[in-house]
């Protein structure tokens, strides 16, 4: 007899399986998926944060502090001054670096998605900007510090300093290498023949005088060679100065003059005092020019003061501002990890 093939049945066990195998290929889809995303979870580390992503907070705030605080020390301090060459080439070397860190970040930033690693491009574009918004502010910033500040506190340091000077005896020409004057008690501004040369600003000069002659009695062509200046603080008319610390003490309590170290405004302080010496009849063969406080010694110091002083305040805003970054970073790295998380 023949045999005859059983065809399998249409019920039972084998339908139930078949039934289900789509079922079941979508459940080892899900148990693998739970597989890959337990794979790139992160272990340990804080709130979420692997020890990864801590370290990276970590030098986002500490590397772009550290360029900021390197570029404004060599812009603006006594390295510049003294070793400018040497100080630019140092300045260089953290451009490279900030450079490499650029393109390093950009790299990783511009990477395939891969699910595992794509929050470390948050960290990479937050640490491009620091570093690079780090070397730019604290160039222009400590630059200018230095131009405003210490610079001439060094370039008057490094000259003379008189004291008991009579304003109205002396030749400017013995004092071209003045930083700091004291000038003899009672000296004062002679507001009476101050004038003013206008040149987009208002520079302004008055001539300092010794104590107990009446100048305004003194005939024509008296010579007058020290010269208190400020900068649109006068309109050029006679009795109309009101420039340093003679604007509110008293010019007899002020007797100390801080040399102007400018070139660029020399040449119109002195072209003002070619226009006193026109309006009244006088001469100034050799003029020299100071700001005109109460202690010189005691307003130098306040360059370099003011100098130490910009730099901690620029540092502590930077430092905030570095907080605001590195947060808003971690903000968006959690938006990330929580797609494949």
């Amino acid at each position: 007899m023949a045999s005859q093939r059983t065809l399998p049945p249409t019920s039972g066990y084998y339908t139930y399986g078949a039934a289900n195998s789509e079922a079941y290929l979508e459940a080892q889809d899900d148990i693998e998926l739970s597989k890959s995303r337990a794979k790139y979870s992160p272990k340990g580390g804080f709130h979420g944060f692997s020890v990864t992503d801590i370290c990276a907070m970590i030098t986002n705030f500490l590397v772009p502090l550290s360029i900021f605080a390197a570029v404004w020390l060599l812009i603006s301090y006594n390295w510049h001054y003294k070793y400018e060459l040497l100080d630019w080439i140092l300045i260089a070397g953290i451009f490279i670096i900030v450079c490499f860190l650029g393109y390093t970040a950009a790299r990783r930033m511009l990477q395939v998605a891969d699910g595992s690693t794509d929050h470390l491009a948050v960290w990479a574009a937050a640490l491009f900007v620091g570093v690079l918004l780090a070397f730019t502010l604290a160039l222009a910033f400590g630059w200018r510090n230095y131009s405003h500040n210490m610079q001439q506190f060094y370039e008057i340091k490094e000259l003379n300093s008189y004291t008991a000077v009579d304003a109205s005896n002396m030749e400017g020409k013995a004092f071209m290498d003045a930083g700091t004057i004291k000038f003899l008690p009672g000296s004062h501004l002679d507001l009476g023949k101050s004038a003013g040369f206008m040149n987009l600003d208002m520079y302004c000069v008055a001539p300092i005088v010794t104590p107990g002659k009446n100048h305004s009695k003194i005939a024509k062509n008296a010579t007058y060679d020290f010269w208190a200046i400020g900068l649109n603080c006068c309109t050029g008319s006679p009795d109309n100065f009101a420039c340093g610390q003679s604007a509110t003490i008293d010019t007899t309590a002020v007797t100390g003059g801080l040399r102007l170290m400018s070139n660029s405004q020399l040449p119109f302080y002195k072209m003002a005092v070619t226009q006193a010496a026109t309006k009244y009849g006088i001469k100034s063969p050799h003029p020299v020019f100071f700001h005109w406080v109460q202690d010189a010694h005691k307003a130098l110091s306040d360059y370099q003061r003011t100098g130490w002083d910009d730099f901690f305040l620029a540092l502590f805003f930077f430092a905030v501002f570095e907080v605001v970054v590195v947060v808003l970073a971690a903000m968006g790295v959690m938006i990330v990890k929580s797609k494949y998380q």
